[in-house]
């Protein structure tokens, strides 16, 4: 009675606007207490914990200790037997046992002992006897039968790929089920005979790679190659033309051969040429290492000093062979190797390959000569490997050998530093664009000529002629391909610009 007399006392435009509100508070209470009535109660714990059932099983585990043999049937192949010695696997060919690859043994052995499935489809082969065919298994695809020195033999039976798996469908006689196995089961067994065999690597010594011929859809190009002390490469394209390449990509291609290796071994190269791409092949690679001495890390592990008489490899990639791999045919055999490894070789293209700093020798040059319509820059530098108490080399703590730099400019003696800081701004000096097609100096003078004197002797002349207002055209070596801009050399020498 009391909120009633209070409520009507206030004006009216208030007492509204707390009607109103009254009126949803009321209708909000209404709401908490009933709407939760018709809401489904949660039962024990609202998010339970997901359980993962866990199918991988192993069936039967035998003593490797007696394996007697392993004789695989491929459905569409050639069967072949592993017998079992001194604890390793020696493949049978025409009455002779030979070693196989030992990356390959142990996995073989594990496969063939150790009965482990990833998940079960049938208990009982009856209940899906109409679909064996489907699965490859009614004949498999591959028969395994393995032999143990009791007498006893199991039979595995290895089908087609289990949709949206990375299973293979698999059988073992030791009862009726039908399972499935990890895909490296069928992978081990689908292994031909040649691919068991192991391969024997070609030796290349980067250090001796002197010349590498690569003939690709850019047609041939010969380049030559040669690696310092401090295992820094240069190139030199030498055709179709002559021309210093970059450093990066002499680099790459050095790690390209220094790191090749030779995959598995597919089989005879002359009677898979159509089938792998050797009648019409991506790239040829022809190297020539010549005769010298290198360092390797014998079977007992010490470092001995070989002497390598100069060879000639050859060796021709087919065509792509998956995402990973390109086939390669060596000394008669079929190969697969590393894209990523060769790539580098296949792509090579003259553009790709000329340098953007023509006065990047890679090490200090011995000499560096600077010829301007003002003047004359002469900087003759000289390196003495520091040396240690014990007649060692002195190296950093990356390694490196230390060597002290001396040099004169102009007759006058400077820094070592001041000599590797001149160095540094000349291998920045970069090209900025391309010669136009059929451009020439003609009678014109050089603006500029630097004359660069390696510290084996190489040597590599750059001429500059105007271009135009803003470019200066520069011969490398008498060869014109690049231009830069008229102020590079004057960046590159600074406070030494003659």
């Amino acid at each position: 009675k009391d909120l009633t007399e209070w409520f009507f006392r206030l004006p009216m435009l208030p007492r509204w606007v707390l009607a109103l509100g009254l009126l949803l508070v009321a209708l909000a209470l209404t709401a908490a207490l009933v709407i939760p009535k018709f809401l489904p109660q949660p039962q024990g714990n609202l998010y339970p914990e997901p359980e993962v059932e866990l199918k991988f099983e192993t069936l039967q585990v035998n003593d490797a200790a007696k394996l007697s043999s392993i004789t695989v049937a491929p459905r569409d192949g050639d069967p072949y037997t592993l017998r079992c010695q001194n604890d390793t696997l020696l493949l049978e060919l025409d009455g002779q046992l030979h070693d196989i690859n030992d990356s390959l043994c142990a996995d073989l052995m594990k496969a063939a002992t150790t009965i482990a499935v990833e998940n079960v489809v049938t208990r009982d082969v009856s209940e899906v006897a109409e679909h064996l065919p489907d699965m490859g298994l009614e004949p498999p695809l591959i028969t395994v039968t393995v032999a143990y020195t009791d007498g006893k033999e199991e039979r595995l039976s290895i089908g087609g790929s289990v949709p949206y798996t990375t299973y293979s469908y698999y059988r073992w006689s030791g009862d009726g089920g039908v399972y499935m196995c990890d895909a490296g089961i069928a992978e081990i067994f689908g292994h031909t005979a040649n691919q068991l065999l192991p391969v024997t690597q070609p030796q290349l010594i980067g250090s001796l790679v002197d010349r590498l011929t690569i003939a690709n859809p850019a047609g041939e190009l010969v380049i030559g190659l040669a690696m310092d002390a401090s295992g820094t490469t240069t190139g030199q394209l030498q055709s179709p033309i002559s021309y210093p390449i970059a450093m990066d990509a002499a680099s790459a291609l050095m790690t390209s051969m220094e790191n090749f290796r030779l995959g598995t071994r597919m089989g005879d190269a002359e009677n898979l040429s159509e089938d792998y791409g050797f009648d019409a092949p991506l790239c040829t690679v022809d190297i020539h290492q010549k005769e010298g001495m290198f360092t390797r890390i014998n079977d007992e592990g010490q470092l001995v000093v070989e002497t390598l008489p100069a060879q000639q490899l050859r060796f021709v990639f087919g065509r792509p062979e998956g995402e990973y791999f390109y086939t390669c045919a060596y000394e008669g055999s079929a190969y697969l190797v590393s894209r990523f490894l060769v790539q580098p070789m296949i792509a090579a293209a003259p553009e790709k390959l000329f340098t953007r700093h023509p006065a990047d020798l890679g090490g200090l040059p011995a000499r560096i000569q600077v010829e301007t319509e003002r003047g004359l820059l002469t900087m003759e530098i000289s390196q003495t490997l520091r040396m240690l108490e014990n007649g060692q080399p002195e190296t950093n703590e990356d390694g490196e050998w230390i060597y002290d730099t001396t040099a004169t400019l102009n007759g006058e003696t400077i820094t070592g530093e001041q000599a590797e800081l001149l160095v540094s701004r000349l291998r920045a000096l970069s090209f900025s664009g391309n010669v136009p097609d059929g451009w020439a100096p003609g009678d014109a003078q050089p603006r500029w000529i630097v004359r660069l004197t390696a510290a084996d002797g190489t040597e590599r002349t750059l001429t500059a002629y105007r271009m135009d207002a803003f470019s200066d055209a520069v011969a490398v070596d008498g060869v014109v391909l690049h231009c830069c801009y008229t102020e590079a050399l004057e960046m590159a020498l600074g406070e030494w610009m003659p």
